[in-house]
């Protein structure tokens, strides 16, 4: 029951034990990052939506500007950071999420950030 210490098994296990532990610990970071990007875009379209002649229209814009282009840097600085631990991580054998994937995600959140922003402007102008 549990790791006997002082084994050659015991150190083996406690080594993938740790390295699990690391790549959970990348990916939850990687999850941060989607999560405050996320929440940026979706407050700077609500600042966009609700707050519209409450003040004026230039600062509505400059924020919701702001809040939207973070969301799209965190997303790629999400797939920066989880790739930047996965070359510290690939010669080794651990399972965890393929690059690719991460990449594609933070790109198609990214591209519907600005995407997002296009229409924002759209929407105040008009």
């Amino acid at each position: 029951m549990g790791i006997t210490p002082g084994g050659e098994n015991s150190k083996l296990n406690v080594t993938g034990l740790a390295l699990d532990r690391t790549v959970l610990a990348n990916e939850r970071t990687y999850t941060a990052w989607l999560r405050t990007g996320l929440a940026a875009l979706a407050t700077g379209l609500g600042i966009a939506r609700f707050m519209m002649g409450t003040m004026p229209s230039w600062s509505i814009r400059l924020i919701a500007t702001f809040l939207i282009l973070f969301s799209a840097a965190a997303f790629l600085i999400a797939a920066w950071r989880y790739e930047g631990m996965g070359f510290a991580l690939s010669y080794l054998d651990v399972k965890r999420i393929r690059p690719v994937l991460v990449k594609t995600l933070s790109l198609v959140l990214a591209g519907c950030s600005l995407l997002s922003l296009v229409g924002l402007w759209y929407m105040l102008d008009g």
